[in-house]
């Protein structure tokens, strides 16, 4: 447990000169020992590492469901299946941020700082619009190019048939009916914001109907 809590006042401390070395300093939250649980402990050093809430988190993914019109129960379960909420993800084929934008993708969508959750939701939730605009509000294919290309939905005509961008949208669509409770609580139930006549996103089937 000694080594746990060490190694979670490290990973503090280098969070904070990141920020400071980034020009970014604000109030970075100071991760508690009080507990004494790992699942304490771990969540606690999650909140100090973004020096963001999940309050604040929550507000973000509302703000940018308004915004794009996209179910905030789509953009919450995406952000979990991605990056379990961590604004300084980073994949091994450099997908970054919360939303896991790559580069190209970031910089195309406006996304000036990739590591800044609430220009990553945003850009991300611009995204998945985009993408259930295209596929006329269906979630399985717009998931499937979230996850491996438009490219490879038009060559396949449909969802690829990569197991893990198949095993992506269950996981995602799993997320979805609890998306209430996967950051402050509440209602996981899916509701139709996206603005398009007709289209329903149905948190089973992930059809538009």
């Amino acid at each position: 447990m000694d080594y746990i809590l060490q190694n979670m006042q490290y990973r503090y401390m280098e969070n904070v000169i990141q920020q400071i070395n980034r020009g970014a300093v604000q109030n970075v939250t100071k991760p508690s020992l009080s507990g004494t649980g790992f699942a304490h402990i771990f969540q606690q050093t999650q909140m100090a590492e973004s020096g963001i809430s999940a309050g604040d988190l929550d507000a973000i993914f509302e703000e940018a469901s308004r915004t794009y019109g996209v179910p905030a129960d789509l953009l919450k379960a995406v952000g979990k299946k991605e990056s379990n909420y961590d604004p300084y993800a980073q994949s091994g084929a450099g997908a970054q941020g919360v939303m896991q934008l790559m580069p190209a993708t970031a910089q195309s969508l406006g996304v000036t700082d990739p590591f800044d959750a609430r220009s990553n939701i945003m850009g991300g939730a611009k995204y998945l619009s985009d993408l259930l605009a295209r596929y006329d509000g269906n979630v399985n294919l717009a998931l499937a190019a979230y996850n491996a290309g438009s490219g490879n939905v038009e060559k396949y005509g449909g969802v690829p048939p990569f197991q893990e961008t198949q095993n992506y949208i269950s996981r995602v669509k799993e997320y979805m009916g609890d998306a209430g409770n996967l950051l402050t609580g509440g209602s996981g139930s899916v509701r139709n914001v996206s603005g398009k006549t007709g289209v329903n996103l149905c948190p089973l089937c992930g059809e538009g109907k």
